[in-house]
């Protein structure tokens, strides 16, 4: 029983590990990207997608297929 107690804890703690490192790459859009378009729902062509299908003519993003985060 210790063992399988000792297992699911250094999973959960590799996990969250995980999720901490990978949380620790992706940067919140800058105040006012896409602030008048509903908000920033992904990226497309290096800038930027805004909830409402636009571009932001001013924010960059480096990964299209983070959705609302831009990674470095």
């Amino acid at each position: 029983m210790k063992k399988i107690l000792v297992i699911l804890c250094l999973t959960a703690f590799v996990v969250f590990l995980g999720y901490t490192y990978a949380s620790a790459k992706c940067l919140i859009a800058g105040r006012g990207c896409c602030s008048s378009h509903g908000g920033v729902c992904g990226c497309a062509g290096g800038r930027s997608k805004c909830c409402d299908g636009t571009l932001s003519p001013s924010c960059q993003c480096f990964k299209d297929d983070v959705k609302g985060c831009l990674e470095l």
